[in-house]
């Protein structure tokens, strides 16, 4: 009885020490990548707002005008989040993108996109005409960024 008493035990905490399915998910990325997204004004209402995301998934979002979360908030985007996010930028060859999209029109709000992936930095300036590939990165941020839940005024570690 001793020795199954025993036997059960060691079962048990072999069990109990297992890591969780989820864990086996992690960040792909570093601390030090980072896309960032800003929305500058238009003459109207366009929502102005800025999105930093890191490797490790800490998103900050700036919320200046027109939009429903003003002021900073936090949030943390699990690995299979992040990951997607960052190999989307990685597989739109970012980095052949053009510097500038604009054309000669009015009261459209300027979109600036940066992605530094470890050596490799690259900003883009998009008025007007940016290629549908980029408008969808664009919009994976967007979503992010626009998304309700999740986010929290104050920054916590937990």
């Amino acid at each position: 009885m001793k020795y199954c008493l025993l036997f059960v035990s060691l079962i048990f905490l072999a069990v109990a020490c297992e890591p969780p399915a989820s864990s086996s998910e992690q960040y792909q990325y570093e601390l030090a990548n980072f896309i960032e997204l800003k929305k500058d004004p238009c003459f109207g209402t366009c929502p102005v707002y800025s999105i930093k995301i890191n490797g490790t998934g800490e998103a900050v979002y700036n919320g200046k005008r027109n939009v429903s979360k003003e002021g900073t908030w936090y949030r943390i985007l699990s690995p299979a989040e992040a990951n997607e996010l960052f190999m989307a930028f990685e597989a739109s060859n970012f980095w052949d993108f053009k510097n500038e999209y604009t054309a000669p029109v009015t009261d459209l709000p300027t979109t600036w996109v940066t992605f530094v992936l470890g050596e490799k930095s690259k900003t883009i300036k998009d008025y007007y005409g940016a290629p549908e590939s980029l408008n969808s990165l664009e919009a994976m941020v967007e979503k992010i960024a626009e998304d309700e839940e999740n986010w929290k005024r104050e920054l916590s570690i937990d």
